[in-house]
């Protein structure tokens, strides 16, 4: 029993149970709640799962091939005319991949910026190949127009009206439209579904650059294990069809492209010899013209020709070093013009035409493999970026060193060929004996020779980078199609898993809000946790309206609860002379009245002789809930109207059980209290009786409380749970660290147990009644009536009397 009086130890126990016990209670208390809120959220979350468009996971895998398809044979030739494989790096090939210029080529091929949709009610259905029609547009427009929607209805005679906005253009199937955009045809889809006359159909012409963003933004690539050269590309797309389409047409575009960068040398090679081919053979013609018109002019005989040949065979070895120089040498002045042009800044270096193992041809491949990272960094980098600009500068380098082999190598093919022509001094002696005819003749023969060489020595080289271009592989294999893995959203058992949680969440943060919102008393932590004042016991709700609960034949839990309080009201007053019991509250509605009857009630069904006294001498209750006569009592005792056994009065239902009425209201219930026969009242009530219960009114409206607190030896403060104010707790928290009400203890009323709250508090507001103190003591809490006090017409003389007997004994006290 202790326990019910020491705060210490109640609280402690409070706030290491106080939130699994209320979370507890609360659940079981309210659980109509959480079914409600669950079933709801699990409602929402099958219309979710009804109307939300699935979206399907579609994957394909490629390996990266480590090495091309191509003999040692065909690996040297490449090396020879400069076609050096780009490295196959993992990393590269992912970046490649995803980049938005790949995927542009992607969009554009499959014409995914033009869209199409189908208005429902409730759902919209998008379209790709299963559109019921299709509007041919050309891709010049396609891939330019952007932002535009145009709303189309058919009709059952094989029109329709499309609309953008307020403007409409009427037009039949098959039969060309001129819009904004251009001209357009709508043709029927005669693989897909019919067309439904009257749907709204949409068509939406996207942005190509926005809708190729917003796929790579959607690639997902992985590289399953660290050590393997596969990669899984995966793309969610709510058409399936759309998804797979969209991930083969992307490893095809990439091969494409992969063998298209791998050959942009030789390309480059070719065109730079073709250019070559056609001034060589301009040259050559030149020459043979030249010859054709000399053998006119001077009548050259074959014999002549015949001679200047033989002579040319004789010293062709001797100058068969010469026309190789001479063509190198012209091979050196075409690359050296090719770089100087500012145009082909960008462009590989034909290296294909260098003589093999020259520093030349070493610094080419490096600058060709320096200009693919480059641009492999430009898909990624910005222009600023610390690699792009080292690339740069590294190019530049190259180039520089490029120009200066290409000068050194050209001053040595000039000393080479100036070398070779002395040592052929012999044969020019030959020559300079020949008639002069003739030797015209043989260098215009010479010079037919050095450009047929160079012709040939440039159709070899063309068809050799031909051959090197057509065993070119790009370094990507399919090793899986793409194919669809399933819908991955919604996910149908996360959404009902979450729509359970958020069923379950919500009324716990309405409570909790509640709770925090909430100013009044509703838990015991809440008196505990403001006030060291001990409670010394709870009464639950009165389910009925009977002013008397506790009857000697009652078993029920409210009458259990006031035969515990009765107990620890006798272990609070131990010794026999501790007989007076005062009860008093905050303000109007806490109850006070139904406990002191059921309390007053309790003591005599113990075998005690028990009197109640009802001094709420502004708003009195007690007779009027037990049907006494209130027509005498205290007011009228004190002004000498009546006498002590007038004013005490048979309960009517207890036969040890007492009643003092109040009387008639008086003007000033506290001058009245302060009489010397208040006194004289309670010295003989103590004579008499076991127990002295004292219903005063509210100690935080009136003092009349404090007044009787001379005659008490325990006080009870009434606390109605979810009625009181936590604030008002000051008021008793105050009286007590002043010492001015005796042994002060709370008892809380009106706890409701099936509310779920911690400890069974809950909320359960009554009607209640309002006092009409018009004296404004304590707090301004409660409710009040019109008047200061109630006056009865037919006491009217009886209170005047009483107000001046009054007003004479408090002049004689003092």
């Amino acid at each position: 029993m202790d326990n019910n009086f020491s705060f210490k130890n109640k609280q402690e126990g409070d706030n290491t149970t106080l939130n699994v016990r209320w979370l507890l209670t609360t659940l079981l208390g309210t659980w109509p709640l959480f079914a409600g809120s669950i079933a709801i959220a699990l409602l929402c979350a099958t219309l979710y799962l009804r109307y939300s468009t699935p979206v399907y996971k579609m994957g394909t895998e490629i390996l990266l091939n480590e090495s091309n398809s191509k003999s040692s044979k065909d690996e040297v030739l490449l090396e020879g005319l400069g076609l050096s494989a780009k490295n196959n790096d993992i990393n590269n090939v992912v970046r490649v991949i995803k980049s938005k210029p790949l995927m542009l080529k992607v969009v554009n091929k499959l014409r995914l910026n033009l869209q199409y949709f189908e208005y429902g009610n409730v759902k919209t259905t998008k379209y790709y190949n299963d559109c019921p029609f299709s509007m041919i547009i050309a891709d010049s427009v396609l891939q330019t127009a952007g932002g535009v929607s145009y709303n189309v209805v058919f009709n059952k005679n094989g029109g329709y009206v499309i609309s953008e906005g307020d403007k409409k253009w009427s037009g039949k199937i098959d039969v060309p439209i001129q819009l904004p955009i251009g001209e357009v045809v709508i043709i029927r889809n005669a693989t897909a579904s019919a067309i439904k006359p009257n749907a709204r159909y949409g068509v939406l012409l996207f942005d190509a650059s926005g809708i190729a963003s917003s796929l790579v933004g959607g690639l997902d690539i992985i590289k399953p294990d660290k050590g393997s050269s596969y990669l899984n590309i995966y793309i969610q797309d709510e058409i399936p069809q759309r998804g797979k389409e969209v991930l083969d047409e992307l490893v095809k575009v990439y091969a494409t492209t992969n063998i298209e960068d791998r050959n942009r040398i030789a390309i480059q090679t070719v065109d730079f010899i073709n250019e070559r081919l056609n001034r060589v053979n301009e040259e050559l013609t030149g020459v043979e013209k030249d010859i054709e018109y000399f053998e006119k002019s001077k009548k050259i005989t074959g014999d002549v020709a015949d001679q200047s040949k033989a002579l040319i065979s004789n010293t062709n070895e001797n100058y068969k070093e010469v026309y190789e120089k001479e063509v190198e040498l012209e091979v050196i002045n075409s690359i050296e013009n090719y770089i100087n042009n500012s145009k082909n800044s960008e462009r590989l270096i034909p290296a294909g035409l260098l003589a093999d193992n020259s520093l030349v041809l070493k610094i080419a491949e490096r600058y060709n493999d320096l200009l693919h990272k480059k641009e492999q960094l430009e898909l990624s980098k910005t222009e600023t970026h610390p690699e792009l600009v080292a690339a740069k500068k590294q190019l530049e380098a190259l180039r520089d060193d490029m120009r200066t082999s290409l000068a050194a190598t050209k001053r040595s093919l000039l000393v080479v060929i100036s070398e070779l022509k002395k040592q052929a001094g012999s044969i020019d002696a030959q020559i300079r004996e020949v008639p002069k005819t003739k030797r015209i003749y043989l260098d215009y023969s010479r010079k037919q020779h050095i450009y047929e060489e160079l012709f040939l020595y440039l159709l070899k080289k063309r068809e050799e980078t031909e051959v090197a271009k057509s065993s070119t592989v790009s370094n990507v294999s399919v090793i899986n199609s793409a194919e669809n893995f399933g819908a991955v959203k919604p996910n149908r058992s996360r959404v009902k898993s979450t729509a359970i949680l958020i069923g379950f969440i919500i009324p716990i943060l309405i409570l909790l809000l509640r709770r925090m919102l909430n100013t009044r008393i509703i838990t015991k932590t809440d008196i505990t946790t403001n006030s060291e004042i001990p409670v010394i016991g709870e009464i639950g709700h009165n389910e009925n309206e009977e002013a008397v609960a506790v009857k000697s034949n009652s078993h029920s839990a409210l009458s259990e609860q006031f035969r515990a309080l009765r107990t620890n009201l006798q272990f609070l007053m131990p010794d026999k002379r501790d007989k007076v019991i005062l009860l008093t509250s905050s303000m109007s509605g806490e109850g006070k009245s139904f406990i002191a009857i059921n309390l007053a009630n309790t003591f005599a069904i113990s075998g005690k002789k028990v009197v109640l006294m009802e001094l709420d001498l502004r708003k009195p209750k007690i007779s009027k809930h037990l049907g006494l006569n209130n027509k005498i009592g205290l007011s009228s005792y004190a002004v000498g109207q009546s006498e002590i056994k007038d004013i005490i009065l048979p309960s009517g239902f207890e036969d040890n059980l007492f009643v003092i009425p109040s009387g008639p209201i008086p003007p000033n219930p506290a001058e009245l209290i302060m009489l010397q026969k208040v006194d004289e009242l309670f010295d003989y009530l103590k004579e008499h009786f076991d127990y002295i219960l004292i219903d005063t009114a509210p100690v935080g409206l009136v003092t009349d409380a404090l007044l009787l607190n001379r005659f008490t030896s325990a006080t009870l403060y009434i606390i109605r749970q979810g009625y009181t104010f936590r604030q008002q707790l000051q008021i008793p928290n105050e009286l007590n660290e002043n010492k001015k009400m005796n042994r002060l203890s709370y008892v809380i009323n009106d706890v409701v147990y099936r509310r779920g709250y911690a400890y069974g508090y809950g909320y359960g507001y009554e009607s209640g009644y309002g006092y009409g103190y018009g004296y404004g003591y304590g707090y301004g809490y409660g409710k009040y009536s019109n008047g200061y006090f109630e006056e009865d017409n037919k006491n009217t003389n009886l209170l005047k009397r009483i107000a001046g007997n009054i007003r004479r004994s408090v002049t004689k006290r003092k």
